[in-house]
């Protein structure tokens, strides 16, 4: 495996600047303007970093690399593929290595997640580029809203002073990988790693019954199962055993007649103190499944996670294993959304 200078880390984030290059959050609009809709829809800036630099360019040589990233962003999914159409190469996620690499034409990376590439420049010459971008999906997040138009608020996110200049699902680059040396050695990409301890549905003590998290929007405040974040509280279906596999499902719900949001928006949804397996994704919402089908191909779900993407229209399973007693939060890794109340305790009984 590629090691020392060869092993990257790459911090992606968007972020805003204002006319003396100094960060910009919240700015004010008609109504209060963007703090109130930044936080229900999450924040998305205009430029973006990565480990805190923008218009990044690394030199790098005709060999392979190693590249690990975390997405850094408050709120902002990435769709990463290679400009040239090249299959991404997929060594790892959230929770380490994978059994083995792993080709997608591209990979889906929500908040909080992290996935570790292969990325061998070999067959290039010193000179030439390569750029990694984020390319186009469909949120099914209000894009029309964002911009501004007519979507479901009646262009109210414009008049409310959000109007982010790069929406999320919209295409940009993110970096320029530049050859400036020639290197000879020759690195073979490994063709497996250590095996990983497959879940069975069948295992879980609630196998016939798995736990339900709707994801919603109610009264402009978003919630779990109609819940939002109570410090110490407790409900009784997030008391779990220690010691035993459990199967959760997410379920990403629509918000009919609500004027914020009816059509849903992406969650990241993280649990803490587990790892956990993916076993199933299914679309629950057909009219949001043109949403679903520009990033399913996109999905690593092969290794250990503690944050699974889960699109509008959208459940998603899980199997989980608990491990340790306390009280652990989960919630949605949309930095805004969590802070709007989308995050609830579970308590994990010896």
């Amino acid at each position: 495996m590629p090691a020392g200078a060869q092993d990257i880390p790459l911090v992606l984030q968007d972020r805003t600047f204002d006319s003396n290059n100094q960060f910009v959050y919240a700015q004010g609009g008609a109504m209060g303007g963007m703090p109130g809709m930044a936080m229900m829809m999450g924040f998305l800036g205009d430029q973006i970093l990565v480990n805190g630099a923008p218009n990044t360019a690394l030199p790098l040589a005709t060999r392979a690399y190693r590249l690990r990233l975390l997405n850094g962003s408050n709120s902002r999914d990435y769709k990463l593929g290679w400009e040239s159409g090249a299959p991404m190469v997929v060594l790892g996620t959230d929770g380490g290595l994978l059994e083995r690499p792993v080709e997608r034409p591209y990979v889906m990376l929500g908040p909080g997640q992290r996935v570790e590439l292969w990325a061998d420049f070999s067959d290039l010459s010193a000179g030439d580029e390569v750029t990694l971008q984020s390319l186009a999906f469909v949120s099914a997040e209000g894009d029309s809203l964002m911009a501004g138009g007519m979507g479901s608020m009646g262009g109210m996110g414009g008049m409310m002073g959000y109007n982010p200049q790069l929406p999320n699902g919209n295409p940009f680059p993110i970096l320029k990988i530049r050859i400036e040396r020639q290197e000879d050695e020759i690195l073979t990409l490994p063709t497996a790693f250590a095996p990983i301890a497959r879940y069975r549905l069948e295992d879980a003590v609630n196998a016939d019954q798995p736990r339900r998290f709707a994801l919603t929007m109610r009264n402009m405040r978003w919630q779990i199962n109609g819940r939002s974040f109570e410090m110490e509280a407790v409900a009784p279906n997030e008391i779990v055993q220690v010691g035993t596999l459990e199967a959760w499902e997410f379920v990403n719900e629509q918000n009919p007649g609500q004027m914020m949001e009816a059509m849903g928006m992406v969650h990241p949804i993280h649990v803490h103190g587990v790892q956990f397996q993916v076993q199933e994704r299914t679309v629950t919402a057909p009219e949001l499944k043109a949403g679903w089908d520009s990033v399913h191909e996109g999905y690593v779900d092969d290794g250990w996670m503690d944050t699974v993407l889960v699109m509008p229209g959208e459940q998603v399973r899980v199997l989980m294993r608990f491990a340790q007693p306390g009280i652990f939060v989960y919630h949605c890794h949309n930095l805004e959304h969590e802070d709007m109340g989308m995050m609830r305790n579970y308590r994990a009984e010896a």
